[in-house]
């Protein structure tokens, strides 16, 4: 199982620039040995302006987007123009900018009415996209986490079908539907960012990162073969002990 790497930038800006950067360059490089790649992309706060970083022109000199297949984590259970759709969120700050073949849009069918349903035929389309036996090995995964540790859509305190790769869950504070990719799918990627930011999730990046007994959901993404790095900021890793920030890059 890899190792997690821990990167911390003094602000936010300097994050998204060092993100925005990282995934242009994993994409580069792949795609000099591999026809397409895969690129899973995260809903919040903090990827947005590491899309609209990646949306400028000298990203679109360097990365032929026509060659990336784009997914997503998790999704909410409402329309793609809906303000809380992370499809509709990464559509604005990057997809609508760059020029992408419809058919590399892979996006999670958050309006049904049925979120088991969209779950299903999402994990369709995955091994549709990618066939072969066994569970897919996505290329580049972007995830987020919350202030009470989730990630993608895995809540504490909830459960889902281990066996899965996609799966239908619920908001334990407010029972809203998600629609979320699992550990099984996740930790079969070649390379996982975690980009977190901001004080609100200090207490959460500690126990991830340094309680053995954690149970927080975003313990449970490690990768069995690939790369896990936590690009954080300054205010996130606030609580982290000296030992853990000793191999850094600030």
């Amino acid at each position: 199982m890899a190792k997690s790497c821990l990167e911390i930038y003094p602000d936010f800006d300097a994050l998204f620039i060092a993100a925005a950067e990282r995934i242009a360059a994993i994409l580069e490089a792949g795609l000099q040995d591999k026809e397409s790649m895969t690129l899973v992309l995260t809903g919040g706060k903090t990827p947005k302006p590491v899309y609209e970083i990646l949306s400028l022109p000298q990203y679109n000199n360097r990365i032929d987007w026509t060659r990336i297949h784009f997914f997503w984590g998790d999704e909410r259970c409402v329309s793609p123009d809906h303000p809380e759709s992370n499809f509709g969120m990464a559509w604005k700050a990057l997809i609508s900018k760059i020029h992408i073949p419809p058919a590399h849009i892979h996006r999670i069918l958050g309006e049904l009415d049925e979120a088991s349903r969209a779950a299903s035929l999402y994990e369709a389309e995955i091994r549709n996209t990618l066939p072969g036996m066994g569970v897919p090995s996505l290329d580049l995964v972007l995830l987020g986490m919350g202030e009470d540790g989730h990630t993608a859509s895995l809540f504490p305190a909830t459960r889902w079908d281990e066996e899965r790769l996609v799966v239908a869950n619920r908001m334990p504070q407010s029972g809203a539907s998600r629609v979320s990719m699992t550990p099984c799918l996740l930790n079969e990627a070649q390379a996982i960012i975690f980009l977190t930011a901001g004080s609100n999730k200090a207490k959460a990046l500690a126990s991830v990162l340094e309680d053995p007994d954690s149970a927080l959901p975003a313990v449970r993404i490690r990768p069995a073969h690939g790369s896990l790095t936590w690009m954080v900021d300054r205010s996130a890793a606030s609580l982290l002990t000296q030992d853990t920030k000793s191999d850094i890059r600030k």
